[in-house]
């Protein structure tokens, strides 16, 4: 397999990876039952919404308020991409990969971006197909209304999705800090993280919690030509994160080798005779006796 098919296959294992499995063994809760408060929380959403719509009570691009938190859900994620493998106790496998510490973290990186974009769709999605229901259902709701809702969200998605690669870097700069000999310096990284969304939400001549409260047709992408150049920007900074990170597992990752359990050997008689035994990471240990036998046979 080339280089760049063992790249994919890095990103495409840290964007199904199903976070920390100590968590997961301690929540008592079944996973049908997480799923079904999660519908009933989304009826109870619907029913509270349309009671207000059909007492014209309900402004439609008001609804994209509760998304606000989202830019802090993205940090979490990238913090949690990286944070998740000293809580499974898998940092020594994922470390000891055959892979520069570059792949390592721009895999984490880039699945952390698509899960964004995957989660932004789909509350896009979903908001649009509600404001279309109440504007062809309920008067004197319009399709104007609607289109007003689907431009106030595109508006804020498309800013979430620009600045989301430097913000995820930043996430897991922070995480990694943690497990490095820069870890004095975690707080203030965690300090800067949430002063900087406060910041971001808070200042301006049109603060970002006052957009969705004059949204008019057609004014798609109301930014200045500041926008894509802070964008550009943030890139920048976050291609710079992202080889810091790198660096930081490469040369100050502090680790005990000695709760490391890694056995492998490169040469066996038989096929089956692969031996790799890491702590609290038995299924990532046979992906990776997968992935050995796969490259030996080819």
């Amino acid at each position: 397999m080339n280089s760049s098919g063992l790249f994919k296959d890095l990103i495409r294992h840290e964007f199904r990876n199903k976070g920390s499995w100590r968590k997961q063994s301690r929540n008592r809760l079944p996973g049908s039952w997480r799923l079904v408060y999660f519908l009933l929380f989304l009826i109870a959403a619907f029913v509270i919404s349309l009671y207000f719509a059909l007492h014209n009570q309900l402004e439609l691009t008001r609804l994209w308020y509760v998304t606000l938190g989202l830019p802090y859900m993205i940090i979490f994620m990238g913090v949690g991409s990286l944070r998740r493998e000293w809580e499974n106790d898998t940092y020594g496998w994922w470390l000891t990969l055959p892979y520069p510490r570059m792949w390592l973290i721009s895999a984490k990186w880039i699945a952390a971006i698509l899960q964004t974009m995957v989660l932004i769709l789909l509350l896009f999605v979903t908001g649009s197909l509600f404001a279309l229901f109440i504007s062809s259902t309920i008067e004197p709701y319009t399709f104007a209304d609607a289109a007003s809702f689907i431009i106030a969200g595109l508006n804020w998605f498309v800013m979430i999705i620009a600045f989301a690669p430097f913000v995820i870097a930043l996430g897991l700069l922070t995480a990694s800090t943690r497990y490095s000999t820069l870890r004095p310096i975690s707080p203030m990284l965690w300090a800067l993280l949430m002063g900087g969304g406060s910041v971001f939400y808070w200042s301006g001549d049109q603060r970002i919690y006052e957009q969705f409260n004059h949204v008019q047709t057609g004014q798609w992408f109301p930014f200045t030509w500041h926008f894509p150049v802070a964008v550009l920007i943030s890139w920048i900074a976050a291609y710079v994160l992202i080889r810091l990170n790198a660096y930081l597992l490469e040369k100050n990752c502090r680790f005990n080798i000695e709760q490391m359990t890694i056995y492998t050997r490169k040469e066996f008689h038989h096929d089956d005779d692969i031996h790799i035994c890491i702590s609290s990471g038995s299924s990532r240990a046979d992906d990776l006796a997968e992935n050995q036998k796969t490259r030996r046979s080819g």
